[in-house]
């Protein structure tokens, strides 16, 4: 029954399973206070940021799922004893991953997600759940976004209050190996690099003046200043 605290807080238990686990509940207070602790984290998901979701979305969303594997293959047999976790804070983490990819794919989502490879190395960046998280938990965070003059789009997720933003870009093109996307972050005085666009999202501080966000295609360690004209221009107001 303590395995089940996750699922039951998303709604997730078929009937009878859900009925044995509230006859449970009133004499657990762990599970309780876990529950409690889950369902006010997904409220708080639930009303971060709100946005109409585009009218193509949810077509989208239905079409994935048919083509999407639900569970992994099994395999063979391990290749060696692996140390688990105690069985109640695997479930636990299990649970809080899988807000956190629900988060990226919202972000992301909103634009309409093309590219599953881009999306699942999102999933594999510890360093864009946090900061994503985060600044959506932001009362003043917002939403950005723009398509690229030769392909792709962006989004900003940002927060004034905590001067921080994260970028996240999909579907733009690959670009030879002398060559990267770089982001610049666009105040009064001009351009400021705020790095170079890898495999993770790219995380800018220090906006209080910021007025816009820049990508451009610089060499492939990068330029004291932009080279070119920007492929994709995010404004801040």
């Amino acid at each position: 029954m303590h395995t089940l605290t996750g699922v039951y807080a998303m709604n997730a238990l078929p009937e009878k399973e859900r009925a044995e686990f509230e006859r449970h509940l009133p004499h657990c207070p762990s599970c309780a206070q876990e529950v409690a602790e889950l369902q006010a984290t997904a409220s708080a998901l639930g009303v971060a940021v709100e946005a109409a979701p585009p009218a193509h979305l949810r077509a989208q969303v239905l079409a994935g799922m048919t083509a999407t594997r639900q569970l992994p293959p099994q395999p063979a047999a391990p290749a060696a004893p692996v140390l688990a976790l105690p069985t109640r804070n695997r479930v636990r983490t299990s649970v809080l991953a899988a807000a956190a990819s629900v988060l990226i794919a919202v972000v992301v989502g909103v634009q309409g997600v093309q590219d599953r490879r881009e999306l699942g190395a999102l999933r594999q960046s510890a360093a864009g759940y946090s900061q994503v998280s985060e600044l959506l938990s932001a009362p003043d965070a917002k939403l950005l976004n723009d398509a690229g003059s030769t392909g792709g789009s962006a989004t900003v997720v940002m927060s004034p209050s905590r001067s921080k933003a994260v970028f996240l870009a999909n579907g733009l093109p690959s670009l030879p190996s002398d060559r990267a996307y770089q982001l610049w972050v666009v105040g009064p005085g001009g351009p400021r690099s705020a790095g170079l666009l890898r495999d993770e999202p790219v995380v800018a501080d220090h906006l209080a003046d910021a007025l816009a966000f820049a990508l451009t295609v610089e060499p492939s360690g990068g330029s004291p200043a932009p080279t070119t004209t920007p492929v994709l221009a995010i404004s801040v107001a």
